[in-house]
């Protein structure tokens, strides 16, 4: 595991789970209380298997986009390592990057029923690439990002921006926090990638950059501009651009 990434949890008890053989199912739930029984027999495989198991999941578990797969293809040739490790209040997945201080965490994935109940919480219109992803990570983010939120931060995130009774500017349009979902949050500012629900683009849902500091979204009604602006079509438009940031 690369230093980098031990650095980041130096202030908590982290437990190198992928790194620790004769680690036990009932000491390792013990000191990871989050940890999976699933995610617990991940751990146990040789890392080259590990890595060729998580990136051959990620390719099924997601919508098939062509250009999207073989972004895939050549992210996960510039990953040196998945790892996992456990603390007190969480499990994550490592993903550290060849010749790279930069890394990726992700939390356990959801299962169907609990995809399912967050449907019926959020009275919104989730993309359907977007609650893909959640079966491979509840929560997803680059080292010291606050990232891609969990289902239950998404609930509270979504409440919060209901409201909030803060009105956002497109152009000269006002625009209500309520039409907003907010699915990303950067480095702890006010500063959020949102689905915007009047926004449906081929079909699905678009997302768009929202500052609530100064009470904009982007635009994402100029087309050659939108990947300018952070104003994607897709989530996983949005997401390429995330991981290609690293």
């Amino acid at each position: 595991m690369q230093d980098h990434i031990v650095q980041y949890f130096e202030n908590e008890k982290m437990i190198r789970l992928s790194e620790s053989p004769d680690l036990q199912w009932n000491e390792a739930v013990e000191k990871a209380p989050r940890l999976t029984k699933s995610w617990f027999e991940l751990s146990k495989l040789e890392p080259i298997v590990r890595l060729e198991f998580i990136r051959d999941y990620w390719f099924n578990a997601l919508p098939y986009v062509p250009s999207f797969r073989g972004f895939l293809d050549r992210f996960f040739a510039l990953v040196d390592e998945v790892a996992m490790v456990g603390v007190k209040n969480g499990v994550y997945l490592t993903y550290s990057l060849k010749g790279r201080t930069e890394f990726f965490l992700g939390g356990p994935p959801l299962v169907d029923r609990e995809i399912a109940a967050l449907k019926e919480q959020i009275d919104f219109p989730l993309p359907d690439d977007f609650l893909k992803f959640f079966r491979i990570h509840n929560g997803f983010f680059k080292g010291g990002d606050t990232g891609i939120f969990s289902s239950g931060v998404l609930v509270e995130e979504r409440q919060r921006f209901k409201e909030m009774e803060v009105s956002l500017k497109l152009g000269n349009e006002t625009i209500s926090s309520e039409l907003f979902l907010p699915f990303y949050r950067s480095f702890d500012l006010d500063v959020y990638q949102c689905f915007y629900r009047d926004w449906y683009p081929d079909l699905g849902v678009g997302n768009v950059l929202c500052s609530l500091s100064e009470g904009t979204i982007s635009d994402y009604r100029s087309r050659e501009k939108g990947r300018d602006y952070l104003a994607f079509p897709t989530f996983l438009d949005w997401f390429t651009f995330y991981l290609e940031e690293a």
